[in-house]
């Protein structure tokens, strides 16, 4: 399965089922209070001295070029661990059907990152520093535009959240095999990444267009 079949699965039940569920209230995981534990990766001094073109491109060549390999690795791991331990345990049936809507959800955030968000935002700063002022109704449409992706990320950590709450913190059974140390592995590996992918979104390059903008 490739990226745009995920992407295009047709949803069996309604994706919003998920975010309003009440054991999705509570983000545990938090882009803003995991800076610390990204090292110095995430230093706001090394990232805030490039320019907004510069942290659009290192977006997409690292954190979306990671996700687009890794949900696809990560989902037909989920098949193959689901197919052989999902009768001992049961847990891996939600697993995967969390990570189907997860995975889809993902991916189309980040298409709608490099298709509309970040084009408009290169847009939108490439007329500030032209016309040395901005315009309050492309100022405001810029805002709204990162407001809904910010939440869009707070989706994505409850479901990051509803992954550990499943697997027990990614505890490995006893009876694990390979595919399924390997599954674990990948998502906390995916979960790292996003969490730093966000923080340099959220804090620092959606932070620094409004900055501009406001200028």
């Amino acid at each position: 399965m490739n990226t745009m079949q995920l992407i295009k699965l047709k949803n069996l039940v309604g994706n919003e089922a998920y975010l309003t569920a009440k054991t999705l209230n509570t983000t545990n995981i938090d882009c803003n209070e995991t800076k610390d534990a990204i090292h110095g990766e995430s230093d706001d001094t090394k990232f805030n001295k490039y320019d907004t073109n510069f942290l659009i491109d290192y977006i997409i060549k690292t954190h979306h070029a990671f996700a687009k390999t890794n949900t696809i690795t990560i989902y037909n791991l989920i098949q193959k661990v689901a197919y052989r331990h999902s009768h001992e345990h049961n847990e891996l049936k939600r697993f995967n059907e969390v990570a189907f809507f997860f995975f889809q959800d993902l991916l189309n955030q980040v298409l709608r990152e490099e298709l509309n968000l970040f084009p408009y935002l290169r847009q939108t700063i490439r007329e500030i520093n032209y016309n040395n002022k901005n315009d309050n109704a492309a100022f405001q449409s810029l805002k709204e535009k990162i407001q809904l992706q910010k939440t869009e990320h707070k989706k994505s950590f409850n479901y990051l959240n509803i992954f550990r709450e499943i697997t027990n913190n990614y505890e490995i059974p006893l009876d694990a095999c390979n595919h399924y140390k390997s599954l674990f592995e990948k998502m906390k590996e995916l979960e790292y990444d996003l969490t730093l992918h966000f923080y340099l979104e959220d804090n620092i390059l959606f932070r620094n267009a409004i900055a501009d903008d406001e200028k």
